[in-house]
Parts: structure tokens; C-alpha cells; sequence
């Protein structure tokens, strides 16, 4: 016996060599996979940037999609302390959401986020980066357009970055690296990184150490100050030469600074409203970043002592709002319209507001004043991105964006002291605009006005024109464009300049004056009605949404919006005049600024103040020179000609003028009128024009609402192109088209009555608006109107040219229109903001603000709920798992169980759903079965198909039947399509009648409406007795298939039996080429005519679209061949014998016509004038035989006996030699004669065999005949 002791070492041994045996196979086994798999990666045409290619398919990594896997895709984590974020290798794709939770392990300190490239669709393709690990965190950016490179710190070392795009352009997209424990811009080289925070050197500040400060005072060669010392903190220039901060700066130019606050900033804002009171900036309001600050609070900024300070308020305070407006009035701020924001949960709900609120700067309180409107028509209206300005005791309220009427074009004037509203009655056809810039002035006759430069206005457009409007007279007046298209910038009235810095232009290419942040400083010359480019602004300065005020001689700017919400101040310093004493050098200090050389000085120009020069100023030489002296371009030397004209007729006849009837204003021809109608360049036009009373053009309103204020306009919607058409023009159309829809009852259309009848009802339903966009309240209403937009992150439905207005900082992360897709239920759910309406988990963190909270039964079953990647934000319940980043495996939502595998290799767990339940289907029971609809999603419920047995299928969402059958309709299929008989809700087919010998023809094309269409059904009464019945089909399909066809007869008398129904044929194949059946009336079986009561009835199945199908029944008799003979030879005889008539009468009728001519001729030559005289002839003696006077030429008459005889005759001489000077000798007489029988002889003829040659000699002997009978003959 073996002991165990003996036993083990031989189990041990064995069981070692059969691990080496499966070792090498598994190892063979391992290389022969390699080398499949490095084939397979070489298989694939195009490179796959970010997966694998197998199968000559690229297999994407997660977070990445696309043929290539070239597109950024879903939500993944981050867990490297360094690494890097792109939306892919080449341009980003259409409708992109791509979100990256960078969360490096085992690391608190804070992250540094880098803009390495950058450059999306400005306004429309965002990139939010927030500090934490949700988008409940402090929101850092919102970057789109072309951006710089910049650094951005969160200080939780989280940061989540979220990219959404549109439809329209697909751009270069970004790069963004990060890295954890590092300071932003590594502390300028100027501190040292602590705890992700800069610790900056001495003569250092700011967040990254960037600006250099005084540190000591004098003149040190470590301040800053360039030609300056350093007293208190701050550069004192030596120099009167220079100026700026640092003293950096020539005088002769203007300069921009960064002002350093003494204390610290609040946070960024912009579109926020502010008002300069001596010498501070009130702020109020304004759009910030979410989880920023409180947005009621009030910020005043001293331009003195450079510090920030909040206004404790005490009582109510207004909704937070921004594009809204402050001024003030004696000691009091008033705030006018706006957009509010309400924020209910994580949902922040925006609204125009017409809420004019009254802050008392004694009591630091609010006071809402109320102005309840008494219709929708009348002011005060709800707007935003207007302007307002104080003249006098009231308060001008230009354009702005209204969300019922659009871009208003109205003038509201509020007046403090009777608190009272109204609009100006200006009859100026001009277009509202929203984000405007507007300064006023006092004009050199004492009056104020205000200019308006810019704006957004309809259809997205962006405008560079330039008006002004005159307070007391109510009126615009057009000036010179700039050339350059600009809104959300700002304006300041300097030195008789308007100065224009920043704003948004459009998202075109590099190079072009339109970018999306723009730093571009313009001056307009009141005076000389001229633009200029002033010195060029840093780069710093790109932004929009900004505020700024001038304070003593200085312009202030505050805020704004460059991706980032902005909180610096940046002060411009224009020019100085004193930076020369010369006259001929005054005049060329323009950056910024106006000069006039005035008492041996150079100073600014105050256009308040008369340079008239007196006499003694003349005399003493010590008038104002260059003052008045503008740059005679071609554009302004047109103006000054154009200007002088007042009136239209002499503007009109003026060459290079034209008249602007609605501003009354003469411009020339290359400027445009104030948005109203063409220029009149003709003078004949004039007088009519002005005639016309002025009223607004209809179609210059492209909304309803605004359309209605008009009360000579109605709104007509089948004319896309312009709606809004004047009543009378309503009238015609009404009548036209009722014209000819009465054609056919003339009494009804020549009733009295009639057509106010007609045009009343017609009117009143075009003239009825739709809910405007603003009004609706859901997704699905929202986008059933075409020109309307969804917004679920602002919950808020608003017009298409209102999107770039309202959303100008990216507020809205997506959006949905009516073009988003075939099943808008289906996208409106998909895209909400409410995550408990996600049913799956990857559509849930699509949301970058929700996460899914898995129960844990393993079917798949969840719940989409805020949170972040701790969490969810409610409290998590018990027996469920969150989901951030990834997803639970195998989700077969809630119809089947999960269940796990293992592949035979690689050895790889394979989980999956088992056989789906609940008449559902998919790879995740995703989708009702086919037969069944609804949503299956998240334990949806699939309901069967209610198709009244008239289709296979319906949709799987709505449950709209796929109706099999041709002329069956309905979402239920159970009406029948006109022309179509039957009850289809029984079963039933429905039918269409053939008439009897005539040819039908079925075109089913392969579109929505006969894609499931497989059969149709026919019927023919056949009408005539004992006439065979002849069928013939035809089914002709592109793609080969061949339809069957099956034949019933049914008859109601057969020999005196009751009905019965005869199968003709079943299955028989019918193709392109088709058959043909004959049913012959002698037969007993086929009892043909109205007695019989018989029917044919065809069915034509099994066929796929597209199809042609070609069907007729005919009855005709044999044909009777004796009596079509002898019909044919009666028509024939008949025929000859009319044509024979016809012939004779032709015949006769000629011949009297001829007759007719001959006698009008004869009567004609009658009575023809003739005269007589004498003439002398000379004796035929006188010459010989062979000479004498012969005639030019003899033309016979048609009958030979009579010629006209054409001679030459030599005139009087007078008994002279030749004739008078000036006359003629000779002349040509014409003469008829009679021919003799010789003469007839000669001139007839000869015959065709007769040689030609004889002719001359026989003329000849004409003519001798003709001298030897002369004696004799009649002239």
C-alpha cells in the first residue's frame, strides 16, 4: 500500500504539467490573437484618433464617438493630477454635449485650468468651466468666439467643464490642459504658489502678482513710474509731457489705464445699469455668473479715493434684473424695465418687466411706482436693452426689445413730475433696436439732442448707423455710418466727440472690423459729422455688456463680459490741447479730444461756448483759429452741399442729392434715410409724396404685436414674406380672392351684399395673432410655433431674433426648436432641465446638473436627480447607488434582470439583459415590441397597436398606425381617404371604384405616406348588357418584386338564383409586363348589365413601394366589319363630292377677284393726270436707213399688241449750245404704241429648241422695223 506521503509529490507533479500544457496553448493561443489584432488595426482607411480599429471599424474610447472617433461624447472623469480636454482632432460636431469632471486623486489644493486654443461659434457654442465638481458651483466662464490664452484657478481643486454646440457652424474648437498644485500664470515670475494661492513679492499685487505698485516714495528705478516719482502709493508725473498711470504716455495721445482699487472688487457682472453722481458709479443690478453674489445689492465705486463700497439697503428691493436702465432725478435713482430673474430651485425663469422702480438716496429705501397700462397698447411697455435719458423733467426711454411687439421703435417719455407716461409722436419711419449706445448733447441753437449708434435689430441683424433725435421737436435725423456694426458697447459725450468703446460685432473671420469682443475705441465729430479710429485700446479691453461714464475729463469703464464676468476699472485719458502752444499743431491733437487755439493757448474744445470772432479779436489777431476746420473729405463736402438744400424739390434737382421724405432731410445719394422709405432722387416724385399724409409702412413691422399698435395695418400671415399689410391692400386681396372663388354663381358674386359679408369674416381671422412666443409656457407649445425657441436651463420661450439678446452670456446651455427632430415630445423630454423627466441614465448626464440614482434590483430601474459627484443635492435613499460619470451595467429598465457571462476569451464578464418582458425589445428592453407603443423607458408601459386590423405596426412612440391597406387613413386607421368606400372600422377594406373603360393608375412612392402600404383594393360594376368584360392589370416595381392579384365576381341574378360570389383568380403573379382576362357575356357564369347587379372586386397585395400599378376594366362590342365598310365608303363619297363643291366655288371666286383687280386697274391708269405739248419732230428723212433715233428699251404688253416705248429726248437749248447752267439736256420719255404683226414677230417668244444665239439681230430688225414705220406710227 502507498502511503499519502507517497501519493502527494505524484498529484503535484501532474498537476504541474497540465498547467505548463494550458500555459502554452494559452500562450499560442495569445499571439495568434496579437497578430489578428495588428492586423485588424491596419485594416481601417482613416485613423482612428481616439479607439481602436477592429473589423475595419473604429471602436471608440469612452467619452468619444464619430466614424473616427474624432468627436467628444458623454461624461467622463478625470482622475490625473495633469492632463489635457479637446473636443477632438478636428472640428467639433453639431449638437455636441461633452462634459469632464477633473477630480484628481489625493489632491485638495487648487487646480489651475489653462485656455491653451480656442475659437467657437460667438454666442451660440459655449464652454462652461465651474469650480467644484458639479455645475452648483461657482461658475468660472462661459467662453465662445476667439479667445486668448488664460489661466483660470478653482480653488476646490474640482472643476467640472461642460461644452455645448448648435447646429449651424462647426469651428477649430479648444484645447484646454489643467494641472493641480499650481498657481494660474505661475505667479507673473513675481511670488511664489502656496497652498494654490500667490504669495506676491514686495511692489506686487493682485490676484496673480501682475501689477507692479509703488512701494517707496521718489523716483526709484523699481517703481513703475516711468518719467515720475512715487507719492502716496501712486506715480506723480515730472513731466507735463506725459501722462497715465505709470506716466507712460505721450500727452499728444490719449492713454488707458487699469485702476487698482484700494479694497476689494465684487464679483464681475455685466448689462448692469449705473449712474455717475460727482465723482461716483452707482451700479445696480446686472447678470452675474450663478452662485456669484447676492444680485440686489448696490455698488458705488469712487473715482477719488478709488474704493468700492455697498449701500445697505433697507425695506423691499426689486427682482434681480439686468439690460435695464438707472437715472437721476433731483435726489432720487430711478430704474426702469429690464429683464428679471426668478430663480425656483435650480431653474432661473427670466421675464421683460415695464416695472419702473424709485430709489430714495436719503432713506436708502425702495418704492415700486405702479402704472397699471390700460391695454396691452399703450405705455409704459415691458422692455429691455433700451436706453434712458433726463431732459429737463422727464425721461426719454429709446427703443429696446419687446417680448409681444419686438424691436420697439417708440419714444417713451415718463415725466417725474406729473408721473405720467406717453410716447412721442414723432412721424419719422425708423426701426426699434436693442443695446444701443446713446449720449446727449446741447446742439449750437440751445436744444438738447440725443445720438444713437448701433444696435441689434430684426432678423439678427447688427447695424453701424448713427442717428440723432431732437427732444423738442420730436424728430430723427440720419448722420454718416461708421462702417463698423456694433451693440452691448458703450458711448460718452467728450469734448464735442462721442466716444464708442467695445461691444459685440459678428463671429466672422480673423481680420474683419466685426469680432466678437471688440476693443476698438471710435470718435465721432459732432461738428464735422466725421469718424475716426482713436489710438488702439489694449487687449485687455475686449468685451461687451459693459457701463461707462465720463467723470471730469476722464472715461470710466466698469465691468463687462469677455468670457469672463469682468469687475476691473479702466479710466481713458484723452489728449491734452496744453501739450502745445503752437496753432498750426493745436488743431492735429484729436485722440480724444477737440482743440481751438484760443488767447495764445491751446485748449479743449466746449461746444457750449460761441467762438465768433469780434473785430478787436481780428484785429489783435487773437481769434480762435482751426476751431471750425474739419477734414474736407468727399463724404462731408456732399453733406455740406446736400444740407443747404431744405426742402424736397430742391434737394431732388440737386446732382448727387436725394430726399428723405420721413426725416425730411437732404443727404446724399450713397447715405441711406432714417430705416424708412427709398430716397427721392427725382423732384417729380416730390409733390406726391408730401401729399400723402406720412404713415409708418406696414412692412417695415415684422410682428404681429407691433403690427396691431398700427392702426392703418392688419396682420395677413399667408404673406411670409411681409405679413403686416395695410387694411386697404387686406381689402383687395379679400376681394380678389373671392372673386374667384365666385365666378361660378355671378348673381351671388354681383349681390350688393356679398363681399362686406366676405371680407369681414376673412378679416377678423387674419388679424387674430397667434400666443406669442413669450406667453407660452412649455416645450411642446413653445416649438409648435415656427419662429418660436425653447430654453429649458431659463425655462422661457422667446422669438428665434431674440435668442442672442436674451442669452448673451450663455445663459441658456441648449436649446430646441421646431427643425430639432421628427418627435418633438420625444427631444422636448430629452433636452428638459428637469432631470426627473430623463428615463435612461446616459440621457441624464447629458444634463451636466444631473447624476442617476440607481435602485439596486438590477433591472435597470433609476431615477435622474440634481446632483453632483458626491451625490445627489436631496438626501440619497436607501438601497440605491449614484451614478456621476459612469452607468450601471446592462440597464434593462425595468423589464428584464441583468445577468453575467464570461466570454471563452478573451476571459472577459459580459453582462446583459435576459429575455425582455412587458412587450418589449432591444439590447436593454428600450423599445416597445413591434405591434405595441409608448415609452418602455424606465419601466414604461408598452400598450398593443389599436389599428382596427388594418395594419402589422404602429409607431412606437405616438401609436400612429402604419396602415397596410391604400385609401385607409387615421391615426387608428379607421377613416377612409377621399374617393375610397367602405367602413375600415370593422375590418373592412376600403375601395376605389373603376369606371368602366377607362385606365386607372396607382403611383405608390416610397414617402411617409405609402412607405407601409402593401395592398389595395378595387372594385367595377360593369353596366352594359351582354358586352364582354375585358381586365388588364399591370404592376410595375424598380426593385423587381412581383404583387399578386386576386379577383371576385358578385352578382345578384344568375338564372333566377340568389347572390352568390364567383372566384375569378388568387396569387396570380403580376409584373411589369402584366395580363390580361376576358370575361365573355355569352357565358352563363357572367351575367352582365344593371339587372344583374354584378361587381368585380381586386385585390392587389404582397407588393413593396415604390410601385406603379396600371388597372382598367372595359365593355366594348365586337367590331361589325360590312358596316364599317360601308360607313367608311359613304364618308368617302360625301367626302369627294364637298371637296369637288369647294373646288368649283374657289374657282369661281378667283376669277372674280382677277376680273375685279383688272377693272380697278384700268379705272386707276384712267385717271391718271396728263398734260400736253408741243414738241418738233424731225422728218424720218433726215436720217438713213441704218441710223436714226431707236428706242432704250420696248416692254410688250401681255397680249403683244401694244409696248411702252422708252426714249431719250435732248431738250431746248434755248438757241444756245448746250442748256442752262443747272438744268439737264436730255430726258426719258415713255410712250404706249401699238405693235405691228412683224414687230409681234420678233418680241414674242421663241420656242425651247431654238437657238438663243439669234437674238440680238433679231431686236435689231425690231428696230429697223420701227424707224421705217415711224411716219406712221402712234407715239
Amino acid at each position: 500500500m502507498i502511503s499519502a506521503r507517497e501519493k502527494f509529490p505524484c498529484f503535484f507533479l501532474f498537476r504541474i504539467c497540465l498547467f505548463l500544457q494550458f500555459f502554452l496553448q494559452v500562450h499560442t493561443l495569445t499571439n495568434h490573437a496579437n497578430f489578428e489584432f495588428e492586423k485588424s488595426l491596419s485594416s481601417c482607411e482613416k485613423p482612428c484618433y481616439n479607439g481602436v480599429c477592429l473589423n475595419k471599424a473604429c471602436v471608440c474610447s469612452k467619452g468619444w464617438y464619430g466614424q473616427q472617433c474624432d468627436h467628444c461624447f458623454g461624461r467622463i472623469r478625470l482622475s490625473e493630477n495633469t492632463s489635457s480636454i479637446t473636443d477632438g482632432p478636428l472640428d467639433y460636431s453639431s449638437s455636441a454635449k461633452c462634459t469632464w469632471l477633473i477630480e484628481p486623486e489625493n489632491s485638495t489644493t487648487p487646480l489651475t485650468i489653462r485656455i491653451n486654443s480656442f475659437f467657437t461659434e460667438c454666442g451660440w457654442d459655449y464652454l462652461y468651466i465651474y469650480d467644484g465638481d458639479s455645475v452648483y458651483g461657482k461658475q468660472l466662464a462661459a467662453l465662445c468666439g476667439e479667445q486668448p490664452a488664460q489661466e483660470f484657478t478653482a480653488a476646490s481643486g474640482k472643476a467640472l467643464v461642460h461644452f455645448f454646440s448648435d447646429l449651424a457652424m462647426n469651428l477649430n474648437g479648444f484645447n484646454v490642459s489643467y494641472e493641480s498644485n499650481s498657481c494660474a500664470y505661475k505667479c507673473s515670475n513675481h511670488g511664489t504658489c502656496t497652498a494654490g494661492k500667490c504669495i506676491c513679492e514686495d511692489g506686487y499685487k493682485g490676484q496673480y502678482c501682475e501689477h507692479q505698485v509703488c512701494k517707496q516714495n521718489g523716483k526709484s528705478a523699481e517703481n513703475p513710474c516711468h518719467d515720475g516719482e512715487c507719492v502716496d502709493g501712486r506715480c506723480h508725473c515730472l513731466s507735463s509731457n506725459v501722462h497715465g498711470e505709470s506716466c507712460q504716455t505721450p500727452v499728444t495721445s490719449s492713454v488707458w489705464d487699469l485702476i487698482h482699487p484700494s479694497n476689494e472688487a465684487p464679483t464681475g457682472k455685466a448689462s448692469h445699469a449705473s449712474v455717475a453722481i460727482d465723482d461716483t458709479v452707482w451700479t445696480i443690478g446686472g447678470e452675474y455668473f450663478d452662485g456669484s453674489q447676492d444680485p440686489n445689492r448696490i455698488d458705488v465705486y469712487n473715482v477719488t479715493s478709488r474704493e468700492w463700497s455697498k449701500i445697505e439697503v433697507t425695506g423691499d428691493v426689486p427682482k434681480a434684473r439686468f439690460d435695464h436702465t438707472v437715472v437721476k432725478y433731483k435726489n432720487k435713482l430711478y430704474m426702469y424695465g429690464g429683464v428679471t430673474k426668478t430663480k425656483n430651485r435650480h431653474i432661473t425663469t427670466q421675464e421683460a418687466t415695464n416695472e419702473l422702480w424709485i430709489f430714495d438716496m436719503t432713506t436708502k429705501t425702495w418704492t415700486e411706482q405702479n402704472h397699471k397700462n390700460e391695454t396691452i397698447l399703450t405705455a409704459p411697455f415691458a422692455v429691455a436693452g433700451h436706453s434712458a435719458h433726463v431732459i429737463g423733467s422727464e425721461m426719454f426711454v429709446i427703443f429696446g426689445y419687446n417680448p409681444l411687439f419686438g424691436f420697439l421703435h417708440h419714444v417713451q417719455i415718463y415725466n417725474f413730475e406729473t408721473d405720467e407716461w406717453s410716447v412721442a409722436n414723432t412721424s419719422d419711419h425708423v426701426y426699434g433696436r436693442f443695446k444701443h449706445s446713446a449720449v446727449e448733447y446741447t446742439t449750437p441753437a440751445g436744444t438738447t439732442s440725443i445720438l444713437v449708434y448701433g444696435g441689434s435689430m430684426w432678423n439678427n441683424t447688427i447695424t453701424d448707423s448713427l442717428m440723432q433725435f431732437d427732444t423738442a421737436a420730436k424728430k430723427w435725423t440720419n448722420l454718416p455710418q461708421s462702417g463698423v456694426q456694433l451693440y452691448l458697447h458703450t458711448a460718452v459725450y467728450l469734448n464735442g466727440l462721442m466716444v464708442v468703446v467695445g461691444g459685440r460685432g459678428a463671429n466672422t473671420t480673423a481680420g474683419s472690423k466685426s469680432e466678437c469682443f471688440s476693443n476698438m475705441v471710435q470718435s465721432y465729430d459732432v461738428a464735422c459729422k466725421q469718424w475716426s479710429n482713436m489710438s488702439t485700446a489694449p487687449a485687455e479691453l475686449k468685451r461687451y455688456g459693459h457701463v461707462s461714464h465720463l467723470i471730469g475729463q476722464r472715461v470710466y469703464l466698469l465691468g463687462g463680459y469677455d468670457g469672463r464676468m469682468m469687475n476691473d476699472v479702466w479710466t481713458l485719458s484723452p489728449a491734452k490741447c496744453s501739450s502745445t502752444t503752437r496753432p498750426d499743431e493745436c488743431r492735429l491733437v484729436t485722440d480724444g479730444t477737440k482743440c481751438v487755439f484760443l488767447d495764445s493757448s491751446c485748449v479743449p474744445f466746449d461746444p457750449t461756448v460761441s467762438y465768433k470772432a469780434s473785430f478787436n479779436s481780428v484785429v489783435k489777431s487773437s481769434a480762435p483759429k482751426n476751431f471750425d476746420e474739419c477734414t474736407n473729405t468727399p463724404l462731408r463736402l456732399a453733406l455740406k452741399t446736400c444740407e443747404e438744400q431744405t426742402d424736397c424739390v430742391s434737394c431732388a434737382s440737386k446732382s448727387g442729392c436725394g430726399w428723405c421724405s420721413s426725416g425730411e432731410q437732404c443727404l446724399p445719394n450713397e447715405q441711406e434715410c432714417v430705416d424708412g422709405p427709398g430716397m427721392l432722387t427725382s423732384w417729380e416724385k416730390c409733390s406726391q409724396r408730401n401729399s400723402v399724409a406720412t404713415l409708418r409702412p406696414c412692412n417695415m413691422e415684422n410682428n404681429c404685436g407691433s403690427c396691431r399698435i398700427l392702426p392703418h395695418c392688419t396682420w395677413y400671415p399667408i404673406d411670409k414674406a411681409s405679413p403686416c399689410v395695410s387694411k386697404e391692400d387686406l381689402i383687395a386681396v379679400v376681394y380678389e380672392y373671392e372673386t374667384k372663388s365666385a365666378l361660378a354663381d355671378r348673381s351671388k358674386f354681383l349681390s350688393p351684399s356679398h363681399f362686406p359679408s366676405i371680407s369681414r369674416s376673412l378679416f377678423r381671422n387674419t388679424t387674430e395673432c397667434p400666443m406669442p412666443c413669450a406667453q407660452r409656457s412649455n416645450c411642446s407649445d413653445c416649438v409648435d410655433l415656427e419662429q418660436c425657441m425653447w430654453c429649458p436651463s431659463a425655462n422661457r420661450c422667446l422669438n428665434l431674433e431674440a435668442y442672442t439678446l436674451s442669452f448673451a452670456y450663455g445663459q441658456c446651455h441648449s436649446w430646441v426648436t421646431s427643425g430639432s427632430g421628427n418627435v418633438l415630445k420625444r427631444v422636448c423630454q430629452a433636452e428638459s432641465s428637469v432631470c426627473e423627466e430623463h428615463k435612461t441614465c446616459g440621457e441624464c448626464q447629458r444634463d451636466p446638473g444631473c447624476g442617476w440614482l440607481a435602485d439596486d434590483s438590477k433591472t435597470g430601474l433609476g431615477l435622474c436627480t440634481p446632483g453632483a459627484a458626491t451625490g445627489p443635492l436631496e438626501p440619497k435613499p436607501a438601497n440605491s447607488t449614484w451614478y456621476f460619470t459612469d452607468c450601471p451595467a446592462c440597464q434593462c429598465n425595468g423589464h428584464s434582470t441583468c445577468v453575467t457571462s464570461v466570454g471563452s476569451f478573451p476571459p472577459v464578464t459580459v453582462e446583459k439583459c435576459q429575455t425582455c418582458q412587458n412587450n418589449t425589445t432591444g439590447a436593454h428592453c428600450e423599445r416597445c415590441a413591434p405591434g405595441f407603443y409608448g415609452d418602455s423607458r424606465n419601466g414604461g408601459i408598452c400598450a398593443r397597436c389599436d389599428c382596427n386590423r388594418q395594419a402589422d405596426m404602429c409607431d412606437p412612440q405616438s401609436g400612429q398606425c402604419y396602415c397596410r391597406t391604400k385609401g385607409v387613413t387615421g391615426d387608428h386607421c379607421d377613416k377612409c381617404e377621399t374617393k375610397y368606400v367602405g367602413n375600415p372600422r370593422n375590418g373592412t377594406p376600403c375601395y376605389y371604384e373603376l369606371a368602366v373603360d377607362f385606365i386607372f393608375t396607382f403611383k405608390l412612392k416610397n414617402d411617409d405616406k405609402d412607405n407601409h402600404t402593401s395592398e389595395i383594393y378595387l372594385y367595377s360594376v360593369p353596366y352594359k348588357k351582354d358586352t364582354d368584360v375585358t381586365f388588364q392589370i399591370s404592376c410595375e416595381s424598380p426593385n423587381g418584386h412581383n404583387a399578386l392579384v386576386a379577383l371576385n365576381m358578385t352578382s345578384s341574378y344568375v338564372n333566377g338564383l340568389p347572390e352568390r360570389t364567383q372566384t375569378m383568380m388568387v396569387d396570380t403573379i403580376c409584373d411589369s409586363k402584366g395580363f390580361r382576362r376576358v370575361y365573355v357575356a355569352s357565358d352563363k357564369g357572367y351575367p352582365f348589365g344593371p339587372d344583374s347587379n354584378t361587381t368585380f372586386f381586386v385585390r392587389v397585395y404582397n407588393f413593396q413601394t415604390p410601385v406603379q400599378i396600371v388597372v382598367s376594366f372595359a365593355q366594348s362590342p365586337p367590331i361589325n366589319w360590312v358596316l364599317f365598310f360601308v360607313i367608311f365608303a359613304a364618308c368617302f363619297i360625301v367626302l369627294l363630292v364637298v371637296a369637288g363643291l369647294l373646288w368649283m366655288i374657289k374657282v369661281r371666286i378667283e376669277a372674280y377677284r382677277r376680273n375685279q383687280r383688272r377693272i380697278d386697274e384700268i379705272e386707276h391708269m384712267a385717271s391718271r393726270p396728263f398734260a400736253s405739248t408741243k414738241m418738233e419732230l424731225s422728218m424720218l428723212s433726215q436720217f438713213s436707213s441704218a441710223g436714226g433715233p431707236t428706242p432704250l428699251s420696248i416692254e410688250p404688253c401681255h397680249n403683244y399688241r401694244a409696248g411702252v416705248f422708252t426714249l431719250a429726248v435732248r431738250l431746248p437749248t434755248g438757241g444756245k449750245a448746250v442748256t442752262p447752267s443747272g438744268t439737264s439736256g436730255l430726258a426719258v420719255a415713255s410712250s404706249l404704241c401699238l405693235l405691228t404683226p412683224q414687230q409681234v414677230g420678233v418680241l414674242q417668244a421663241q420656242e425651247n429648241g431654238e437657238s438663243n444665239s439669234g437674238r440680238k439681230s433679231n431686236f435689231r430688225n425690231l428696230l429697223r422695223l420701227t424707224i421705217r414705220q415711224r411716219p406712221n406710227g402712234n407715239d
